[in-house]
């Protein structure tokens, strides 16, 4: 539309002249519609609205909320994330970098999830179980870093398929004192809830002795851990004065020297990238300390200390006369070890 006087235009496509009062361009869009539909058929860009102005091209979110929400409920429990994660600032201004559709739940929406989650696996150990003609439990007390006591129940059974399972049903605190009868009646109850009472064949337990009839008060059949066993047959740790346990508790000072001095422990760490010795991802090796309660522990700090013996050395040059009898028991020692225990891995 062209103008050429007051309240007069002229169509550029067909020049026919038109009147409009007031303002008004209705008379104008009607002419088009019905002398030039094809004109009017090409769409026009629209007006944004109020709320899009300058907050840039809005992303669809690509999965259901729902989705989102339970994907992050397993990523927290996998990874045993705390719950505050979702009250970071940081976490929220990344997802809403990823989707800012989505809104990150509250901590008491993420508990619920995981409560649903909860119920949602354990109809499957539950529907598991229910098919196990036989069950054995594995069990031990142990104390968490707040000096909370708890017992552990640990299930493991063959499937109809003849694939062997292992679950850990329950952690329960113990409140109360540690007796044969406590701990029997606190594993029958556990049994209980799982509908796997009479379906317990025996019960693997260390050989503590409040737990040594725990199953035979719930008329299961006990069992001691024979790894546990053999580790206290050895007595390594009980004979004081000879020579193997002076060489233990040397090597035991030597490694927790390392542990509780960061210079100490970085020289040997620049000495260790030095000479080339390293583990297989190209990182220094860390010196591996002796625990009592752990089987094999001794021979894994010897296997260890051997191995960068003289980078021990050279970092703490003077242990290198105080200590020559002392690497020689731990170098014959380490490779009897491991002849009399050549697949020592799979006992760690």
């Amino acid at each position: 539309m062209q103008k050429i006087g007051n309240s007069k235009v002229q169509c550029r496509l067909c020049l026919r002249q038109l009147y409009y009062v007031g303002g008004s361009t209705s008379s104008l869009k009607h002419h088009l519609n019905a002398m030039h539909p094809d004109v009017m058929s090409v769409s026009t860009p629209t007006q944004p609205t109020l709320s899009s102005f300058g907050v840039g091209i809005q992303r669809q979110c690509t999965d259901s909320k729902q989705k989102i929400t339970a994907l992050l409920t397993k990523v927290t429990v996998a990874n045993m994330l705390p719950l505050s994660l979702v009250d970071n600032a940081e976490f929220r201004e990344l997802m809403a970098f990823i989707e800012p559709n989505y809104k990150v739940p509250c901590r008491q929406t993420l508990t619920h999830r995981m409560e649903s989650t909860k119920s949602e696996v354990a109809k499957s150990v539950s529907a598991e179980l229910e098919s196990a003609s036989a069950v054995s439990i594995t069990t031990d007390r142990w104390t968490s870093i707040s000096n909370d006591a708890y017992l552990s129940f640990t299930a493991a059974y063959i499937t109809p398929t003849w694939e062997l399972k292992a679950r850990t049903l329950a952690n329960t605190p113990m409140d109360e004192r540690h007796t044969q009868s406590n701990i029997a009646a606190q594993l029958l109850d556990v049994a209980k809830s799982w509908s796997i009472d009479t379906k317990i064949m025996a019960v693997m337990h260390d050989g503590a002795s409040n737990m040594k009839k725990s199953g035979s008060l719930n008329n299961w059949v006990d069992t001691s851990c024979a790894a546990h066993k053999l580790h206290l047959a050895t007595g390594i740790d009980k004979v004081t004065n000879s020579t193997l346990s002076k060489c233990i508790s040397a090597a035991s000072h030597l490694v927790g020297h390392f542990s509780h001095s960061p210079l100490a422990a970085n020289e040997l760490n620049k000495c260790q990238l030095a000479m080339a010795v390293t583990g297989e991802n190209g990182q220094p090796l860390k010196l591996v300390q002796y625990v009592k309660t752990t089987l094999n522990s001794i021979y894994d700090m010897f296997e260890r200390l051997v191995k960068l013996r003289w980078l021990v050395i050279a970092v703490l040059s003077l242990w290198s006369h105080q200590m020559p009898k002392r690497w020689t028991c731990m170098t014959n020692i380490g490779a009897c070890w491991k002849t009399c225990c050549p697949s020592c891995n799979q006992c760690r």
